[in-house]
């Protein structure tokens, strides 16, 4: 995949708020986290770039967060 982005617009108006390019090689992953979205003390969404992969797929990603794929 070339030029791959994550990015996050407003729908009222449009407007892209944030955006993450995938810079590096990641022909080698088989999933991906590009960016996490969550919620902050004030109750804000927070946005936050990851850009982690992993060459084991989704197996691999799931593992890393505590799921046991069978």
């Amino acid at each position: 995949v070339s030029n791959a982005y994550a990015r996050v617009v407003n729908d009222a108006d449009g407007k892209e708020l944030a955006r993450y390019d995938l810079s590096e090689d990641a022909s080698t992953n088989a999933a991906m986290v590009f960016v996490e979205l969550y919620r902050g003390n004030e109750g804000d969404i927070k946005v936050k770039a990851i850009g982690q992969g992993w060459d084991s797929g989704l197996a691999g990603l799931a593992g890393s967060m505590g799921v046991n794929v069978g």
